[in-house]
């Protein structure tokens, strides 16, 4: 007997060989990644191999896959072209207390071998709704029955099969009648490939340090972006589709300072179409009255929608002077000197607006959060380094709930000061309404950094600045 089983915690593993005649060392690089994926599953390992005939065999096992690595050697040759391969970890409720080989993954179709990390949640509707048979109670052995009633082999027609996956998954799947290809799948699980010029092969696995490799080796590793489809042949071809579909029109939720930066960036949007919302935080900093006036009056020149949030984490949080009572910000860090180091800094302020940008954008559906992060300012605020904000959006998708997809837009992010205000006054932005100063007096004080950079990015242009100044030297 075995118990009915609604998870599958575990690795995901395979390889396509472009070259036959290195199956042993192909072999070999894949028995060191399965060893190392024991990280994501120890309870029970599957390894099939798919021969250029499409005739399949394989190795299934209870426990570690490193105690039972000896009985894989010898199972590639010379005709191998695909392995399928999975590591399983079992939840502490859903053990299965006598397993079958036929409850061990990789699953067997008539037509496709499946690995599958996650959760069929409607495996039973499937099952029903198709009249399939499967070798295991366990969820995923319901994939290859499904996929071989309803899949056509091409990536579109999987693309199409998997919208009705309710659930998780990383996939990796072999196609008995084109053994010269393989088809990975993710929505948020993850998925890694590894193209090896030595061995003339392509590996995968569900993460990256199962490779192994190090930066002086001539091996390629990609992370297989969310929601994808991808095909990958023998002659390297790599083909890619989305699982998920486009709006028809963009929503943004733009982080707006009230200042130049996210100024440009949201009529920039705007102009190319989107449907703009800004997004403020109060959070007691100096000019907190001052960029609030400014952004309500840039939302309603741009007649977008605004959502203010006010806040007193940072004041809790403390250690900066850029809050209220906390100190100078202008007078000794002045000009050029306040521009070219994070003086002003505020602990993790823009992880903080990002995290809670992605939950509003997660929760009223806009498809992307969008900042005034630039290459000028990245070069004293680390948060402010377009790398932050790429890293940040591939995190994104494992913040938000499956089949939402939120991304993370910089659109001046490779501009400084002075192409910003250029690019505002080609495009329209209403420069006049915004505040760049840190202090909040009736004028920008002409001293701090901020100022500074907008005074020489406007005289760069042959322009004159539309805001006023208590000291208007440089």
């Amino acid at each position: 007997m075995s118990y009915l089983v609604k998870n599958e915690v575990c690795s995901v593993s395979g390889a396509l060989l472009l070259n036959p005649k290195k199956y042993k060392e192909v072999e070999e690089r894949l028995i060191e990644i399965l060893t190392r994926a024991e990280d994501r599953g120890r309870d029970s390992f599957g390894v099939v191999v798919v021969d250029e005939d499409g005739s399949v065999r394989g190795v299934r096992g209870i426990g570690r896959f490193s105690e039972h690595k000896d009985e894989v050697r010898g199972l590639l040759n010379e005709r191998s072209r695909v392995v399928v391969a999975n590591n399983r970890a079992e939840p502490t409720t859903e053990y299965v207390r006598f397993k079958k080989q036929t409850d061990i993954q990789p699953f067997e179709g008539s037509r496709y071998v499946v690995s599958h990390n996650g959760i069929v949640a409607n495996d039973a509707e499937l099952e029903r709704k198709y009249e399939l048979k499967r070798a295991s109670r366990i969820d995923s052995a319901v994939l290859p029955p499904f996929l071989d009633k309803v899949w056509d082999g091409s990536l579109e027609g999987l693309v199409k099969a998997l919208n009705e996956v309710r659930g998780s998954f990383a996939l990796v799947i072999a196609d008995k009648r084109r053994p010269d290809r393989i088809f990975l799948a993710q929505n948020f699980k993850p998925l890694y490939m590894m193209y090896d010029p030595e061995l003339e092969a392509f590996f995968f696995t569900s993460l990256d340090s199962y490779f192994q490799v190090s930066p002086n080796e001539p091996k390629n590793v990609t992370k297989l972006e969310p929601y994808s489809v991808y095909e990958v042949d023998v002659n390297k071809n790599v083909t890619k589709s989305e699982l998920l579909p486009k709006p028809e029109r963009k929503r943004a939720l733009v982080i707006a300072s009230g200042g130049l930066d996210s100024t440009v960036a949201a009529t920039k949007l705007l102009r190319e179409g989107w449907e703009v919302t800004l997004l403020h935080f109060n959070y007691h900093h100096k000019a907190e009255e001052r960029e609030r006036e400014a952004v309500r009056k840039i939302a309603e020149y741009l007649n977008v929608p605004l959502i203010e949030i006010s806040t007193d984490l940072f004041r809790m949080i403390g250690h900066t002077n850029l809050l209220k009572g906390e100190g100078e910000v202008s007078k000794e860090r002045k000009g050029e000197a306040g521009a070219e180091f994070a003086h002003e800094w505020v602990p993790a302020r823009n992880l903080v607006f990002y995290s809670v940008a992605i939950a509003i954008a997660e929760a009223y559906n806009f498809d992307a959060v969008v900042s005034g992060v630039n290459l000028e300012e990245s070069g004293a605020y680390p948060d402010n380094e377009m790398e932050f904000v790429r890293m940040l959006s591939k995190v994104a998708p494992y913040a938000v709930r499956p089949n939402k997809k939120v991304e993370l837009l910089m659109p001046v992010g490779n501009l400084v000061k002075h192409e910003i205000v250029r690019l505002g006054v080609e495009i329209g932005a209403p420069l006049h309404l915004t505040w760049s100063c840190y202090e909040g007096g009736e004028k920008h004080c002409g001293r701090c950094g901020p100022c500074y950079m907008r005074k020489w990015a406007f005289k760069i242009n042959g322009l004159k600045d539309p805001v006023e100044y208590e000291d208007p030297s440089l």
